[in-house]
């Protein structure tokens, strides 16, 4: 039984990682260091990896399906016909570059490689490859972490960040005319 209830945390873990790298907003240091205390830093980190890289192809297939629903109009912009007009090898290097960077906003990237003609396993394998040196600082991060802080402040600490974000999302939701200006 406790064999089974280790295998749905896995499960419900690592669907939360794949859903926080879909989004691509949310940061996911806030579920590493969650992955590293239940699965130690071997299993932690295969959860943290595995997320980030089906996330990412999940969240390229989401903008990739909004992006062509884009009005006419829209299309037209000189900044859409930029990605549109770039080949796929060109997109491949700046996917990967961009992954390199860890400042640079995960759903900006897919997003953009999303208005390109990348395909979707060109798309997986850059990303996958970018995202591994800024993953792998993560996890060292995280691991520290898990070690330094005692098991209620790390879990304290990540719930409100968590709960700062919604704060935020939901400011920016209710004033967008006021948050566009800024």
């Amino acid at each position: 039984m406790e064999g089974l209830l280790r295998f749905l945390e896995f499960i419900l873990l690592l669907i939360a990682n794949i859903a926080i790298g879909t989004l691509g907003f949310i940061p996911s240091l806030l579920i590493t260091p969650i992955n590293l205390d239940r699965f130690g830093l071997i299993g932690g980190s295969a959860l943290s990896i595995s997320g980030e890289m089906i996330g990412a192809l999940f969240g390229f297939w989401l903008y990739r399906y909004g992006a062509k629903h884009i009005p006419d109009a829209w299309q037209q912009r000189s900044w859409f016909r930029f990605f549109r007009n770039q080949s796929p090898v060109s997109v491949w290097w700046a996917v990967l570059g961009l992954r390199i960077l860890p400042f640079v906003p995960s759903s900006a990237v897919t997003a953009g490689a999303a208005l390109t003609r990348i395909s979707a396993p060109a798309f997986f394998a850059a990303s996958s490859l970018g995202k591994l040196p800024a993953v792998a600082i993560e996890i060292a991060v995280a691991f520290g972490l898990v070690l330094w802080l005692p098991r209620s402040l790390l879990y304290s600490a990540l719930g409100m960040c968590l709960v700062i974000l919604l704060l935020i999302a939901l400011i920016r939701k209710r004033n967008p005319t006021k948050n566009a200006s800024q």
